[in-house]
Order: C-alpha cells, then structure tokens, then sequence
C-alpha cells in the first residue's frame, strides 16, 4: 500500500506564489528582451529591477520546499524507492512536452535539418537546454534531489555537511568567472544544494517555530534588502548580492509570508496546480499574450507583466483542465 505523504499547508502556499513568481519571471524577460531591447535588469529603470528581485527567488523556493519534503517524507526511505518515487513524478512529462517542441523545431526548419546537430539538441535537453525553455529546472532538480541523499549518507555531520556545499557552490560560482563552460548548465545545478539543504534544517531544527515571534521583522529586513540591492549602483556587485544575500532571504521571508496566510485560498490551489502550470505555460501561453501586448500597443511598462501573468495562468490551468478530461492526460503525464 502506498504511503500517504504528510501534507503542510504554508508548503502548498510556498509552492503557490513560487508559480506567480516563475510566471511573472517569463513575462518580466520578454518585457526586457523584447520591449526594452535590453539584456540586463541592470540596465532598466528602478521598478522594472524592483519586480525582478522580488520575483526571482521562484526556484529556489521550489528547491526549500523539495528539501523541506524530503526530511518530512523520504529521508528515511531506501534510496533506490526513493530515487524511482520522484524520477517517476516527472520524467514523463518531461519527456513528453520535450519532444514535442523537438520534432516541431525539425519540421519548422526542415530546410536547414543538421542530423548531427539534431542528436546533440536532443541530447543536452537532459543536461537543460530545451526548447521548452523553462524544462530546464527538471534535470536540475533531478540533479540535486538524487545526489543530496548521497551527499548526506557520506557526511553525516550536519556542520561539515553545510560547510562542503557552501564550499563548492563557491568554488563554482568564482570559476565561472572565468569559464563560460562552468558558468552554464549542469554546473550552475549546484548553487541549488543550498536551497534543499535549508529545507531540510528548516523541519529538522522546526525553524519555524523557533523563528516565528520574529517572522515581521524577517520579512521587513528582506523588504530592505531588496531596496538596499535596487538601489545599488555597481552592477558588477548585482550577482554576488542577489545569489548569497538576496536569493536565500526571499526564500525565508517568503516562507515565514506563507506561514501567515497559509489557508489563502488561491495560493492552495495554485499550489496544488504548480508543477502542471510550469510544464505548460511556455513556450507558448506567456510568450504569445506578451507578443500580443507588445503588438497591440499596451505593453508599455513592467506592471503589464502581472496582468499577462494572470492571462497566462488562468489559461493554462483550463488548457490542464481539458486535458485532465481527455486522454492526453494518460499520455502526458
């Protein structure tokens, strides 16, 4: 019989604003890329950066939520049922939705078909390039969800632990400085350990409840963070801030957010919707609605995003519920 996994309700809401946010992300690039003709938030106006550092700790909000479950559900598990329970979970779909964008890329550009090239663009999907661009968080997240229990059954002291992934996102981070190879994917897979491994401290130490009394001062120090680092004029300083101060502290604050509204109604449902929200949303809904906007005239500033972020969620929970009532759904997922 198939265990029933223990369920936390500010977990389900985390995963939900986690989804907004990775929405709002793909409306927010397109709005850099392709109405601004820029290729940095660093280069935009104070509000477009403000929304950016609000919204771009969505993965690893997912990645504290996979490791929080983890220690809640599957820390004592065999490694190999646990291993097959989650690549299961996602490698179907994932599979499925990649090659489908695959053979329409072929068809589209049949003319200029490369054999050769085709076989290696298929291939590095596995390692995060994919046509269906935001598909690159499943092998990254299949990354540091099967080798952190390896990681943790060779060190079991939780100090030296934390100490080794500090050290090698590091060490990755300051090698990409200088390496383009080491800057991309898989490598950049690492800086995630971070993210899991707060989530398991998280239930292991109940957090939580230690932290609770503090949860407004957490999340207005985050809310000043994020001002200090908007503000900041060196943009040479934006990486490091956001990925070692920024990043992490959303995840916290946004936690401790949750916590506090964790029966909201349309945070639950989107929770409980999240991962088939991400799987269909791009390339298709967001990008075409912001290219609609963009063409129409009315996509003339960053808070347009949240109403395409809206459109795009909205029609893609009902293109699942089509689905959901069809035999796509057994095929897809």
């Amino acid at each position: 019989m198939k265990k029933i996994e223990n369920w936390v309700p500010e977990l389900q809401s985390l995963s939900g604003l986690a989804i907004i946010f990775v929405v709002l992300i793909h409306a927010t690039a397109y709005y850099l890329l392709s109405v601004l003709n820029r290729t940095s938030f660093e280069e935009v106006d104070f509000v477009t950066r403000l929304v950016d550092n609000l919204i771009h700790g969505a993965v690893p909000m997912f990645i504290f939520v996979a490791g929080y479950k983890y220690a809640l559900n599957n820390i004592d598990k065999p490694y190999k049922e646990y291993a097959i329970s989650r690549i299961d979970k996602v490698i179907k779909p994932f599979l499925v939705i990649s090659m489908i964008f695959f053979i329409k890329d072929i068809i589209v550009n049949l003319e200029s078909l490369n054999i050769r090239n085709s076989v290696i663009s298929f291939f590095r999907i596995f390692i995060g390039y994919n046509i269906a661009y935001q598909l690159w968080y499943v092998p990254m997240y299949l990354f540091i969800i099967l080798t952190y229990p390896i990681i943790h059954k060779l060190i079991k002291n939780e100090k030296i632990r934390i100490i080794f992934i500090v050290a090698i996102v590091i060490i990755q981070y300051s090698l990409s400085w200088y390496s383009e190879l080491l800057a991309s994917h898989p490598f950049d897979f690492i800086y995630y350990y971070l993210f899991f491994h707060m989530g398991l401290v998280f239930f292991k130490y109940d957090i939580k409840s230690k932290l609770k009394k503090w949860d407004i001062k957490i999340i207005v120090t985050f809310a000043i963070v994020v001002l200090i680092i908007t503000l900041n004029p060196i943009n040479e300083l934006c990486g490091p801030l956001k990925r070692f101060i920024l990043w992490p502290m959303s995840v916290v604050a946004y936690y401790f957010l949750t916590i506090r509204i964790k029966d909201n109604r349309l945070l639950q449902y989107l929770g409980k919707y999240s991962f088939y929200i991400f799987l269909l949303h791009e390339p298709i809904f967001c990008t075409k609605i912001s290219y609609i906007f963009k063409s129409i005239g009315i996509y003339n500033s960053v808070m347009e995003s949240f109403i395409i972020g809206g459109l795009t969620i909205g029609i893609t929970i009902l293109t699942y519920k089509i689905i959901e009532k069809t035999f796509i759904k057994k095929l897809l997922f």
